[in-house]
């Protein structure tokens, strides 16, 4: 009778845990614990050895306790084949054996690791047939696998069980019974963020003392505001895991992009680097098609849609191959999108949105995918309203403007009431002389690039797209009859926004929870974060007026014109009788 006690030891090592929990000489039928407590696992037994369990005292070996003897193939697996393809697999180790009995010596001989019993119960796997028992949903923490008979199994996660979820399907484990209780092997999961960068937002810099970096980088949160027509800078930062257990590791990126923002396709750069926070320039980017590929999905007319970059084998990537292999833990991605026409203006924002596949069966094939990160860009509006000065009731039309940036260097270009970029004032007043570009330079400059607003009847006037800032509106035409404002108004729009990394309920108004606006240093005024406008009223005062003809005023010159008349005379008339006295 062959009592094998060193298989019992190197099948024990492919287990975290194992804890006897009754003594395994106890009459059967006998469980397997395994103490996990996510949901979504279908773990199933397959009997790969069946035997009587015995309570011989230990003769070698170092497991004390039981053996099983009397060893044959159990009834998860098909012998006959799983025999044929270990000889063909490993013929030094198990050329010579016939029987289960032979190969459970085989593998349990004195010089067998670990890694031999891995690998055995790899190639057994592939050669399962009848579940003895399964556990689908965990019971106090634990799932539970009854009813089985004394020998060993192979342990597993259902195939396809895990395909999408965000955890990872336990290596095989092969286990003595008795009654036992284990850890299962998972793999380790990675985790994925996504940051907008927002070139305003600095608030780390400095916050804790020299040296400090933020999470991800200055300016990189989950909130940002931008310009329509701005560059918005977003990263991705995968984390590597633990790739130790899988042969080949899948990991893909997949980010989607609301219709608000257009990928622009040659800024995508992608790096494997130490930190998250770590500036990309110091990494050389990996090469396209050599390390990664890229698949932009679902664009119509390179509008919104996907945009996936996938590792078909992580593991061998050069930087987590060579010398300074587990120095590096993040694999990082960079891309810009344009803010568009499309943009939703306050709320609901533009949002965007990650996902990380990645390998998740050490055993086999399958993909995991994490929770989706979302990060989201908010643009305003500037609604205006043209009245008269002396009765805000009266709507004026008919007046004129233009909207510089901050530092009057460029100038709103405008379609349909969208801003759709900045554009460089007219030649030959880019020097800060803006003020002296007259209004027919202006209406010359506007036929080629819109940039005029003008009010209408109702004296509304606005542009939409604008970041929170400041900015000048300035009036090149007052409305027939009134005077042009005297100078520019200083506008600052102020967004109140959550501009950290605790964004994650992918709530919107939780993002955006105030606007507001002043005009030429006055008290903030109330916006509404919603529609995500600020309104502004202008008013302007009517000019002076000449008399009408045939007013008093004419009679008034009539008058004064007589009396000149009049004095002109008495003045020649005593300028005569001088010249006369004179010659006499």
């Amino acid at each position: 009778m062959k009592r094998i006690k060193s298989l019992a030891a190197i099948l024990l090592s492919l287990t975290m845990v194992m804890l006897l929990v009754v003594p395994v000489f106890a009459a059967g039928p006998y469980s397997i614990t395994i103490q996990n407590d996510k949901e979504g696992h279908t773990y199933e037994a397959y009997q790969i050895f069946a035997g009587d369990v015995s309570s011989d005292e230990v003769q070698g070996g170092n497991v004390e306790g039981p053996i099983l003897s009397n060893i044959i193939w159990g009834n998860g697996v098909n012998g006959t084949n799983l025999l044929a393809a270990l000889k063909a697999a490993d013929a030094e180790k198990y050329g010579e054996c016939e029987t289960a009995a032979d190969v459970a010596e085989a593998l349990g001989a004195e010089n067998a690791t670990a890694a031999d019993a891995a690998a055995f119960a790899e190639i057994a796997a592939l050669h399962l047939t009848n579940v003895e028992g399964t556990a689908t949903e965990p019971v106090g923490g634990n799932y539970v696998i009854n009813n089985l008979a004394a020998g060993y199994y192979l342990v597993k996660d259902q195939n396809g069980s895990l395909e999408g979820d965000a955890d990872t399907a336990t290596e095989y484990i092969v286990q003595v019974l008795g009654n036992v209780t284990m850890e299962p092997k998972d793999s380790d999961i990675p985790t994925v963020e996504k940051k907008v960068s927002d070139e305003e937002y600095t608030q780390y810099e400095g916050a804790q003392g020299p040296g400090y970096q933020p999470p991800y980088g200055y300016g990189y949160n989950d909130v940002a505001d931008w310009d329509i027509g701005d560059s918005v800078p977003f990263k991705l930062i995968g984390s590597i895991p633990d790739m130790s257990a899988y042969d080949t590791y899948e990991y893909i990126f997949t980010d989607t992009l609301s219709n608000g923002l257009t990928l622009q396709a040659d800024t995508i750069k992608v790096y494997i680097a130490r930190n998250p926070y770590d500036q990309v320039n110091n990494y050389e980017p990996l090469v396209m098609g050599a390390d990664y590929t890229i698949d932009v999905l679902n664009i119509c007319e390179n509008v919104g849609g996907s945009l996936s970059i996938a590792f078909q084998d992580l593991k061998t990537n050069r930087y987590l191959t060579g010398a300074n292999k587990e120095e590096y833990h993040y694999v990082i991605v960079t891309y810009d999108a344009t803010l568009n026409t499309n943009a939703v203006i306050g709320l609901d924002g533009n949002p965007n949105s990650v996902d990380l596949q990645f390998s998740n069966n050490p055993n086999g094939d399958g993909l995991g995918r994490t929770t989706e990160d979302t990060v989201i860009v908010f643009t305003y509006e500037l609604d205006g309203t043209k009245v008269d000065g002396a009765n805000i009731d009266t709507k004026l039309e008919g007046a004129e403007f233009v909207l510089f940036n901050g530092g009057h260097t460029q100038v709103a270009h405008i379609e349909n009431g969208k801003l759709v970029g900045w554009v460089n004032l007219p030649d030959g007043y880019n020097n800060g002389n803006y003020e002296e570009i007259p209004y027919e330079v202006w209406e010359a400059f506007n036929e080629t690039t819109n940039v005029i607003m003008t009010s209408t009847a109702e004296g509304v006037f606005g542009v939409s797209g604008l970041d929170d800032g400041t900015y000048y509106l300035m009036e090149i035409k007052a409305p027939t009859g009134y005077n042009l404002l005297d100078h520019d108004l200083e506008i600052v729009i102020a967004a109140t926004t959550e501009n950290g990394q605790t964004w994650d309920d992918g709530i919107p108004a939780n993002a955006l929870t105030a606007l507001t606006i002043s005009v030429d240093g006055g008290n903030a005024e109330n916006g509404n974060a919603e529609t995500g406008a600020v309104a502004l009223t202008v008013r302007n005062n009517q000019g002076s007026t000449l008399p009408e003809t045939g007013g008093i005023g004419t009679t008034l010159f009539y008058v004064i014109g007589g009396l000149l008349v009049i004095g002109a005379g008495i003045f020649l008339i005593v300028r005569l009788r001088m010249r006369a006295s004179n010659k006499e």
